[in-house]
């Protein structure tokens, strides 16, 4: 059995993996899923911010490491930076840093600021939850994401001017041809294009990726079509 690192999305927190953690452990893996800094019970303090190094320091040894969204970012940099702390990666939804956002994604993103500039923090996450679950989402999942996405403006806001991320100097874009892991990718057939389009270069450019859709799912399969992600990671693993 595997050692797994769940990393999850921007919009949401640990809470997005219940249904995956659930499964994997009942299958014998020892999961570790944790609220990334600034996300769910995880404070965000003043100052750095390494996400990588944060997903580092999860992990006792090699784990198969699963990134959604935002997660998958840092999972898929994690895996060029510290190749050793990576046997297998999943690459759910990923953001890829330096992407060039179309104009429908920045129109997604232009709501939700001009709700937060307003100080409409409801009325934002609302927009985040339209922008990236299918339409057929259920309401439970849409409440949750919600919440998950108002908690991150509570921990984030009140800190924003005195926070820096910081990653590694070359991009993981730019160095996909170099990761050497096996690599499973997930892509939900109702997220956004630019998703698609990223997860299409990912599965090209990382040597021997394989690219699976999960119909009916948006940008969280996790929860939106949890059966059908649950099915690929246990495979996977």
């Amino acid at each position: 059995m595997s050692d797994v690192l769940l990393l999850h999305a921007g919009i949401a927190d640990r809470r997005m993996w219940a249904p995956q953690l659930e499964a994997l452990a009942a299958a014998g893996h020892h999961v570790v899923a944790p609220d990334l800094p600034g996300f769910g019970e995880a404070v965000l303090q003043p100052g750095t911010v390494d996400y990588v190094a944060f997903a580092a320091e999860q992990l006792d040894g090699p784990a198969a490491v699963v990134g959604c969204s935002f997660g998958g970012r840092i999972a898929l940099e994690l895996a060029l930076a510290r190749p050793a702390l990576v046997d297998r990666l999943v690459l759910v939804g990923a953001a890829l840093g330096g992407w060039d956002w179309s104009d429908g994604a920045k129109a997604g993103y232009a709501e939700e600021e001009k709700a937060l500039e307003r100080g409409d923090h409801a009325a934002a996450a609302a927009a985040q939850a339209r922008m990236w679950l299918a339409d057929d989402a259920t309401q439970e999942v849409r409440a949750l994401t919600e919440a998950m996405t108002l908690r991150s403006y509570e921990l984030q806001i009140p800190v924003e001017d005195e926070v820096d991320d910081v990653w590694p100097d070359t991009p993981a874009k730019e160095r996909l041809a170099e990761v050497r892991v096996p690599t499973l990718v997930v892509a939900g057939s109702e997220d956004v294009a630019d998703i698609k389009a990223i997860a299409e270069k990912l599965a090209v450019e990382i040597p021997g990726a394989r690219l699976e859709t999960i119909e009916g799912a948006g940008h969280l399969p996790s929860l939106e079509r949890p059966r059908e992600l649950n099915r690929l990671l246990l495979e996977f693993l």
